[in-house]
């Protein structure tokens, strides 16, 4: 199991997948903001003037990150800023489950709120969560792509006791 989940390849894919979803969240919301701010509003947490800054700033934001996971360029920086957003976004979720909140997370466009919706939101974060950290523990074991990797190679000196005046 673990020469699967520790394989480079799935290393990458995983990364891919989880920048690409990332990139499809935020621009699902980044076109429509007064949507995702009345999703944001149903949690009931935030005062109504921090509502529209979070609608305006969370997607750039995730698209930002999700195409650093994508490309493969601070993939530990990247991957740990998600688990922090999933972090936040499990217990933004709990809490309304707890509450008995119908909520829409509003991750991929505006829906229907409802308590099934949160649960459903709650599973997918879990496990993104989950990936998320297993990008960040593991991306510190392999090299970086070969096109991030051509970019930054040339800027690093050959041998390490070189210094540059």
């Amino acid at each position: 199991m673990t020469r699967v989940f520790g394989n480079r390849w799935f290393l990458r894919l995983l990364r891919i997948a989880i920048g690409g979803l990332f990139i499809y969240a935020g621009l699902q919301k980044i076109g429509t903001p007064l949507q995702f701010a009345d999703s944001i509003a149903t949690f009931k947490v935030l005062p109504p003037e921090l509502i529209n800054l979070v609608a305006l700033a969370l997607p750039p934001f995730e698209i930002l990150v999700g195409g650093l996971l994508l490309f493969g360029a601070f993939v530990r920086p990247a991957a740990f800023a998600l688990v922090g957003l999933d972090a936040v976004f499990i217990v933004l979720l709990l809490q309304a489950i707890a509450r008995g909140l119908e909520v829409d997370c509003g991750c991929f466009g505006s829906g229907e709120p409802s308590r099934w919706a949160a649960w459903l939101s709650l599973g997918r974060n879990l496990m993104l969560l989950v990936g998320c950290w297993w990008v960040y523990r593991l991306a510190a074991n392999f090299p970086l792509p070969s096109a991030i990797g051509k970019l930054i190679k040339p800027l690093t000196p050959k041998d390490p006791h070189m210094s540059r005046h």
